[in-house]
């Protein structure tokens, strides 16, 4: 019985991984027209996920679609973000499904399973130095935008990944490589001569990842752009336009302290590491 509820969740997650299914979704969730269904369909989304508005720009209904509400951004003067130059911060909102130091290239993806973290870089890194890598679950109703975690140079970037598996705790102990697999978008940073990554990594039923950085789209696939961007702590980094995840590699060189925990809930702009200077 157990082997074939295995087989059975396997092939489920193998059929709602197609890229397609996930366009199709998003679609949907684009529509505006006609009124009364975009409303219905916020409604319960914001009922469901028991949303509340306190921190975003207006109401419910002041969102044309899904999408849109889905990507609400947040309102300044109710919750402004705050800058700390001394410190990298949280890009996103979510949880920590993990937090690590590492000497190799096997980066943690559940309890017993690991994957590359130079694959899912597409490039290969120094583990001599170590590294500190964070990882940062968002589930469907946090705020979906993502802001820079430090002022730094965008040095490159890289697009990859054919899947979208879910990324929540179901399909991250059923899928092997699961961040690998699914559609990402590495950013590579270089700040006072070290670099940095982020990862934004695509799951199902996310129409798109977009990357402010980059108005005339994503990359060719599986292909790193080169790029020399300046961009500020906390200003809009990109979005998803549905629940994803984040993972962070800082050099274990440039930090001072960890000021975080696997397992803790965090928010944009909420300090991660106390970076040396």
């Amino acid at each position: 019985m157990k082997k074939i509820t295995l087989l059975a969740s396997h092939l489920i997650l193998a059929c709602i991984s197609l890229p397609a299914l996930s366009r199709l979704w998003g679609k949907v969730m684009r529509l505006r027209r006609p009124r009364f269904l975009a409303r219905s369909m916020i409604r319960r989304f914001q009922k469901h996920y028991r949303i509340i508005m306190d921190e975003f720009r207006g109401g419910p209904e002041d969102y044309r679609s899904l999408c849109e509400f889905f990507l609400r951004p947040l309102d300044p003067n109710k919750r402004p973000l705050p800058l700390d130059d001394e410190c990298l911060l949280a890009p996103a909102d979510g949880r920590f499904s993990e937090l690590e130091l590492l000497s190799t290239d096997h980066a943690t993806q559940v309890k017993g399973w690991d994957y590359p973290l130079g694959q899912l870089l597409a490039e290969s890194l120094d583990f001599s130095r170590k590294w500190h890598v964070a990882t940062i679950y968002l589930s469907p109703s946090d705020y979906h935008r993502f802001h820079y975690p430090l002022s730094a140079r965008i040095n490159g970037c890289f697009h990859g990944g054919t899947r979208l598996f879910p990324v929540n705790d179901f399909s991250v102990n059923r899928v092997k490589r699961l961040y690998i697999r699914n559609e990402r978008v590495v950013t590579r940073f270089i700040f006072k001569g070290s670099l940095f990554y982020l990862a934004a990594i695509g799951a199902t039923f996310v129409g798109n990842i977009g990357m402010t950085y980059l108005p005339a789209g994503l990359p060719m696939l599986n292909s790193w752009q080169n790029l020399d961007i300046e961009v500020a702590q906390m200003d809009e980094m990109g979005y998803f336009a549905m629940g994803s995840t984040i993972i962070l590699m800082v050099p274990a060189d440039r930090v001072e302290s960890v000021l975080a925990k696997k397992g803790d809930p965090v928010r944009v702009g909420q300090p991660l590491f106390h970076i040396k200077n």
